[in-house]
């Protein structure tokens, strides 16, 4: 069992399928901890997936893809801080609005540009190469799991690390965390709130669309429609979860993506679909648990 546990197959599998969550919590930590309250991530992941696909199909180019996508997230959170932060329109129906209106768009979109339903499919959308790392000897076994990704995999755990020096060691995460406590008190002290929450909002659109590049351009060579399933909900999740710091929403992100990541080894050997499908929401059960008795071990210390 431990090789199922703890087999290279399956760790590279978490390595690797937990690339766009990543990206997608890293960034949201900050419109999180600033108090912007958005749930739109399927709609900026879907979206930045699609215009990955068709930056790379014009240029030739995966980083002008990848570009696309975040300049597409950047989009939407205008859009959403137009309607949010100057009309004053609830937060919480700009969000589903969007989410409702990816799937749409994106596919009438694959209709006008490319002619198809369902999956577009194309040698012309070129992906990222894997990266071979050289690591050989004793470390071999770490090889096998973090040695032959693309770039963006590299790139996701990056950012968890640089986020949480931003968020706790430079005075625009502490701004910003003291703006999400007490927004009234910030304004007070002469801080302009606004562009505060507009420059989060960005950091948080940026980073989710760019997370859709992964899903289009990780050797798939394709786009699909709803081709997000979901993970930017759980991405959002492991934000909550996390309370918007970096290194526990990285964590959380990649408990999920570990438990989903297993399911594909088990049922790969023939185990019962009926029993491995229910790890994931095990997964997600057991933080919630843990996070509820951290929660209240707080509470009764206060």
């Amino acid at each position: 069992m431990l090789r199922i546990f703890f087999g290279t197959l399956t760790l590279a599998a978490t390595v690797r399928l937990a690339t766009p969550i990543l990206i997608a919590s890293v960034g949201s930590c900050f419109s999180h901890k600033i108090g912007t309250f958005n749930i739109a991530y399927e709609c900026f992941m879907l979206f930045g997936a699609f215009f990955a696909a068709y930056g790379s199909w014009l240029t030739g180019s995966p980083a002008v893809g990848a570009l696309c996508a975040t300049l597409s997230g950047v989009v939407l959170a205008a859009v959403f801080g137009i309607f949010v932060f100057h009309l004053n329109a609830n937060p919480m129906i700009v969000s589903i609005a969007l989410n409702l209106g990816a799937w749409a768009v994106t596919t009438l979109l694959l209709t006008v540009i490319w002619g198809v339903r369902g999956t577009f499919i194309s040698p012309d959308i070129i992906s990222f190469k894997p990266l071979k790392l050289p690591i050989q000897g004793g470390l071999a076994y770490l090889g096998e799991i973090f040695g032959n990704h693309i770039i963006l995999v590299y790139i996701a755990y990056v950012m968890v690390f640089v986020a949480a020096v931003l968020m706790y060691r430079t005075s625009f995460g502490l701004r910003i965390r003291g703006i999400g406590i007490n927004s009234i008190a910030a304004e007070t002290a002469g801080i302009n709130v606004l562009r505060y929450k507009w420059a989060a909002l960005i950091i948080m659109g940026a980073s989710v669309g760019f997370s859709g590049a992964y899903l289009s351009l990780s050797g798939l060579n394709s786009f699909s429609e709803n081709m997000t399933a979901g993970r930017g909900f759980i991405a959002f999740a492991s934000t909550l979860v996390g309370d918007g710091n970096p290194l526990i929403c990285g964590a959380i992100a990649v408990i999920f993506v570990y438990a989903d990541a297993l399911t594909l080894t088990l049922t790969s050997l023939g185990y019962p679909t009926q029993l491995t499908k229910m790890l994931p929401y095990l997964a997600v059960l057991l933080v919630l648990m843990v996070g509820g008795i951290r929660n209240i071990k707080n509470q009764s210390t206060i």
